[in-house]
């Protein structure tokens, strides 16, 4: 009996192939998202540990001002310190390039730690002016072991040759600053060199200005801050902390979590879709099935054993939906992780596929399925062998509420309302197609708006709050009138200085590290703007802070806090909060140079002088300022931006590409609930036929319905995709950035588009099945 069981299970599936083939595609789709991001989790996480370990790579850091190194042995005194090194760091500019180009050069010591793992080439020797540059730039510039580069040191070219190719774990994602978020290579990278050469080049023998910290097993970094910040405070302390709270650690580990969320995630919202097509294709087949069913219990088959037969459906469906993303997702996961790799500059590490996955797919998947199943063939325990061997009982004739609507009828022809109530009498299936095309209109509109987020989230930076064409950059900092007439040019349009320093700011509901930058209340190349979109300015006393930082502190306008400064000389003041804005990259507070002045020993001085100048005058003041010694760099906004557009046009494609998996879901459960109600229609299709309608005309019978259900999923799609907006932005959101809800009107109009187009395809298959039928034959057979 099992083996006739399993030959008409075959048969049925065989009937109804092309909604189990979609089924499984669907499935395949979520658990091959599945595989690739948790084994892109596994091989992110354990290139990091190796990583890790093959540099030698430190538990904390420290930066100061300037200190010997010998305070380096004072330091490991400290209860709980194993090692401490002292090294130096400088950002340094590159001779010879169009663009303004830097290294962020760092000394190493040979047995110390943070060791420059290498992908080519040699270590540089002590003393030797040799350097190793970081692999982004070495590819971008097309540099290689051997080559020389020229830095400029103290406003002198220095050149220097390249012995190798290689990085550490704090220079995998490289950037100037917390307003620019994505790193460029080609413009700013990792450089090292031994301690004696680099210390030899600035004049700091024997001198440091950064520590690097390895912990005795069992301690942990909450348990020394204290002390070396007591420690190191004389030496103009700027920051301490952990390896984890390291800018390019921390945004490892945030893709790792991403990555692990997302694989939660992904599979949930394609078995959601799957189970529905599942049931409305299985519940029909129940319907039909009736007599067969009753046939079954009447010769003595265990209810039990009917119900797990149906259940075989399910499993099936699971199972090789399982089994087909699983290796799918096996195939694609080392491209996928390569692009991580690339993206932060990790070594060559691929961790061991792990079969687990594709195990756990396959279950989860089959599990799903068959519950799905299971839950259906519930229907059969509710009949008698006598009861499920009559036809059922007709369905009552009420009238929907739509139909109560007036003047709604009137809108359809015949074979429109004839739709409208072959919905009203499926109300079960009607709201799992529903459900199912609601939940790919909030997947379309989710991706689709990605590009959307694109702009608001980098681009309103650097087109609506800066409005310079290019920034020089001082270090250290200058007196503001030496800076003015340093860039003074008769074409130039406007020259604005800036003055920016680290501080801690503290309220009621925590703290947050962030930059202050100092301007002036009249400034006109840097614009801050509200939530609402209108001006924002720095008073002559106040701080205005963005709304990420009000709410991490617990604090509104109006609001008192603690602002710290820890250099030159640490100073703690209380700031009222005059203003708060929308900025969601970087972690930036504005006050007036009179306002920084006060809380601050930095006054009459700045780091940054922003200008508006024609492109021969900017080239021009390049050219002049090559190499002045106090100038650290020279940035054209239009460079960043053209950057960043070219970055963001490969990600809008992929975004575009995925976007095309709502269609599909869309497409999927759009076409399954037409083809049962074709199948359920097919005589009064053939009666209106033989009446004379064309093809087309009755089409509106199966159409009419899509065209509901897909207006009827907008309506609830369109909360769900702002909901699911809002979830993305709370989840996401870090210290270095936060995500703005951004669902937008163009992006919901989008995805109606798209779903539309998702009816108007399985219309057209409607209608060649329309073309199909013979009214004649269909009439002449027996219910």
């Amino acid at each position: 009996m099992t083996k006739l069981l399993m030959r008409k299970m075959i048969r049925d599936m065989k009937r109804s192939m092309t909604a189990y083939i979609l089924c499984i595609l669907i499935v395949a789709i979520g658990f091959c998202g599945f595989t690739v991001l948790e084994l892109c989790y596994d091989n992110l996480a354990e290139s990091r540990d190796m990583f890790f370990t093959q540099s030698e790579f430190c538990d904390g850091f420290a930066e100061v001002t300037d200190s010997p190194v010998s305070e380096a042995g004072i330091l490991k005194r400290i209860p709980g310190i194993d090692t401490v090194q002292a090294r130096l760091v400088k950002d340094t500019r590159v001779y010879g390039y169009e663009e303004d180009v830097e290294l962020h050069l760092v000394s190493w010591s040979e047995g110390g730690m943070n060791r420059p793992v290498l992908s080519r080439g040699t270590l540089p020797e002590e003393g030797k002016k040799e350097i190793v540059i970081g692999d982004g730039i070495a590819k971008a510039r097309n540099l290689k072991p051997g080559d020389t580069v020229e830095i400029i040191v103290e406003g002198k070219r220095v050149p220097m040759e390249i012995t190798g190719i290689g990085l550490t774990p704090e220079n995998i994602y490289m950037i100037r600053n917390m307003n620019e978020l994505y790193p460029s290579p080609a413009v700013y990278d990792a450089a090292f060199t031994s301690y004696r050469t680099m210390a030899q080049l600035f004049g700091q023998e024997g001198h440091g200005n950064s520590f690097l910290f390895k912990l005795e097993p069992g301690s942990d970094w909450e348990a020394v801050k204290d002390r070396i910040e007591q420690a190191l405070k004389p030496y103009g302390l700027i920051s301490h902390y952990a390896r984890e709270d390291q800018l390019a650690v921390s945004m490892v580990d945030e893709e790792i979590k991403q990555l692990e969320k997302m694989s939660g995630v992904v599979p949930f919202l394609f078995l959601t879709v799957a189970g529905v097509i599942l049931y409305i294709t299985q519940s029909r087949m129940v319907e039909q099935q009736r007599t067969q069913i009753g046939t079954l219990m009447a010769i003595g088959i265990p209810l039990r054993k009917i119900r797990l037969h149906y259940m075989g459906f399910g499993a099936v469906t699971g199972l090789l939906g399982g089994l087909f993303g699983g290796l799918l997702g096996y195939a694609l996961a080392d491209p996928m992780a390569g692009f991580y790799r690339v993206y932060f500059n990790l070594p060559e590490v691929t961790a061991p596929l792990s079969v687990s996955y594709l195990l756990e797919g396959i279950l989860l998947a089959g599990i799903f399925c068959s519950g799905t199943s299971w839950i259906i063939a519930g229907v059969i325990g509710k009949m008698k062998p006598a009861q499920a061997l009559r036809p059922p009982s007709p369905k009552s004739a009420r009238q929907s509420f739509l139909e109560r609507i007036p003047g709604f009828l009137n809108l359809f022809t015949v074979p429109g309302v004839m739709a409208l109530r072959s919905l009203s009498r499926n109300r079960r299936r009607t709201a799992m197609s529903v459900a199912g095309i609601a939940f790919a209109y909030m997947i379309t509109a989710t991706l689709v708006s990605m590009n959307s987020l694109f702009d608001v989230f980098i681009f309103d930076y650097w087109e609506k709050t800066q409005r310079q064409d290019i920034m020089v950059q001082f270090e250290p900092p200058v007196l503001l009138e030496d800076a003015l007439e340093a860039v003074k040019h008769p074409q130039v349009e406007n020259a604005e200085g800036m003055m920016e320093f680290a501080v801690t700011l503290s309220g009621p509901g925590g703290k947050t590290d962030c930059t202050i930058q100092a301007i002036s209340p009249e400034a006109s190349l840097t614009r801050l703007y509200k939530e609402d979109g209108s001006r924002a300015y720095p008073e002559e006393e106040g701080i205005v802070i963005s709304e990420h930082m009000a709410n991490v502190m617990g604090v509104k306008k109006g609001s008192t806090i603690e602002v710290k400064v820890p250099y030159p000389k640490e100073r703690i003041s209380r700031v009222t909060v005059t203003d708060t804005i929308a900025q969601y990259m970087g972690s930036s507070a504005y006050m007036s140079f009179d306002g920084a002045g006060r809380i601050s020993d930095y006054r009459n001085v700045c780091t940054t002088v922003l200008l508006k100048a024609p492109l021969t005058v900017q080239e021009e003041l390049r050219e002049r300022l090559e190499d002045a010694a106090a100038v650290s760099g020279i940035q054209s906004r239009q460079d960043r931006l053209s950057q960043y557009r070219s970055m963001m046009g490969s990600m809008s494609a992929i975004m575009a590409s995925m976007s095309m998996l709502g269609v599909i879901i869309s497409f999927a459960v759009i076409y399954i609930s037409s083809l049962i109600s074709f199948e359920e229609l097919k005589r009064e299709l053939s009666t209106l036929m033989m009446l004379g309608l064309k093809s087309k005309e009755c089409l509106d019978v199966i159409s009419t319905g899509q065209w509901l259900l897909a207006a009827g999923a907008v309506l609830i799609g369109i909360p769900m995709s702002m909901g699911a907006s809002q979830l993305i932005s709370v989840s996401m959101a870090s210290d270095m950035y936060t995500i703005p809800s951004f669902i937008d009107g163009k992006a919901l109009l989008q995805a109606i588009g798209l779903t539309a187009v998702s009816v108007g395809f399985s219309s057209m298959m409607m209608l060649r099945k329309l073309k199909k039928i013979v009214p004649a034959d269909l009439l002449r057979e027996r219910e």
